[in-house]
């Protein structure tokens, strides 16, 4: 049976044998079930940000300065702060996290290829 390659960018690849990315090769027989999944952004230095500049505005001298350009710096981080995608793998033996990307729309390519490339496993090409 020959390899047929569904999708290959930037260190993805995806074939009916075989998914590789960062040069590791996961087998597609293996490959029960794919999915996508959003990861929210870590806004814990946002968090402290905000509440230390709130916390600073009422200190004397130019405690108040710092404390409003705390605030500042801080929304600026939580406004700016974007969703990760995830391709996530289940497997038998468990599920793997395989490819992380900030567009959804490579997420998505990497996902249709992936559930082409079960659909088609065990079809003679």
């Amino acid at each position: 049976m020959e390899e047929s390659i569904y999708f290959s960018h930037q260190g993805i690849s995806v074939s009916n044998t075989r998914f590789i990315v960062n040069g590791t090769p996961i087998a597609i027989k293996n490959v029960t079930t794919v999915e996508s999944k959003t990861l929210k952004p870590k806004l814990t230095f946002a968090r402290v940000c905000l509440l230390g500049g709130l916390a600073l505005l009422f200190g004397n001298g130019n405690l108040p300065y710092i404390g409003f350009f705390s605030m500042v710096y801080g929304g600026m981080v939580w406004l700016l702060a974007t969703p990760k995608y995830a391709v996530v793998i289940h497997t038998v033996a468990g599920d793997i996290q395989a490819f992380i990307g900030e567009n959804i729309l490579d997420v998505e390519n990497v996902l249709t290829a992936l559930n082409v490339a079960i659909a088609l496993r065990g079809s003679p090409e």
